[in-house]
């Protein structure tokens, strides 16, 4: 693998800089990884140069003056690059949620390839009912979860699936026109406690009132955006022009 190195500092603990955990295309807003970052005990997609919104991680630590010139020109590019994105939205996330398209099937891979291991990490990553339903059985659990995927989330670290989007005839959680539909189950005394719990779930918000569902739907359908790294909730993410 062709490298080149960015800086001088001899690599002195503390002193060569930090990657961040992957930037995933699926943060709220606008999010990319520019260039991989590599550090011991760091995973593979940890990220040395990245951007959300208007802010940009540089993973290195040392001033110009210790950077090599090939350094110093990837730090200028860097600057010159995120000027461009000036005054765009970042919006922030309490912490990365562990997610369906990337973190789900390393987690099943890796029970896989390590089943010495395989009590340890679905009892870490999983519900003890599906644990014990599917229990020396991988091949259906890995099954259960790709039939289900649209309604997987995380909480508290492990993957769930919304039994109560489930049980409304629902297939999606992460598409705008759910929100519509459960806000449409509102109207139905015997559906709304759940509509009005997933609501809360999936957007943030705690209204009581279907009116004033309604009107938030409409002033905001435009703009809102899923995330399942942001917490399998949907945000209001304003234009990007």
């Amino acid at each position: 693998m062709k490298v080149f190195r960015v800086q001088d500092t001899g690599n002195k603990v503390g002193e060569a800089g930090a990657v961040a955990r992957g930037v995933y295309s699926d943060y709220p807003g606008e999010a990319e990884t520019i260039t991989l970052g590599f550090a011991p005990g760091k995973a593979y997609d940890s990220v040395g140069i990245g951007r959300q919104g208007n802010f940009m991680l540089w993973g290195w630590s040392a001033a110009p003056s210790q950077m090599t010139p090939a350094g110093q020109q990837l730090f200028l590019n860097c600057i010159c690059y995120i000027h461009q994105f000036d005054r765009k939205p970042f919006i922030a996330i309490p912490t990365r949620a562990i997610t369906r398209k990337q973190d789900l099937p390393m987690i099943l891979n890796l029970i896989e390839r390590r089943p010495e291991n395989a009590a340890t990490y679905l009892s870490r990553y999983f519900p003890p009912g599906l644990v014990t339903r599917f229990e020396g059985n991988l091949a259906g659990l890995r099954k259960h979860y790709d039939e289900n995927i649209e309604l997987v989330y995380a909480e508290s670290n492990k993957f769930f699936l919304d039994e109560d989007l489930k049980s409304l005839g629902i297939e999606t959680n992460r598409k705008v026109e759910t929100i519509k539909t459960l806000i449409g189950l509102l109207a139905d005394e015997s559906k709304a406690p759940v509509a009005r719990e997933c609501l809360t779930r999936y957007t943030g918000e705690a209204f009581r009132d279907a009116a004033v569902w309604n009107r938030w739907y409409e002033q905001k359908a435009e703009h809102l955006a899923f995330s399942d790294a942001g917490g399998y909730r949907f945000y209001e993410v304003p234009d990007l022009d």
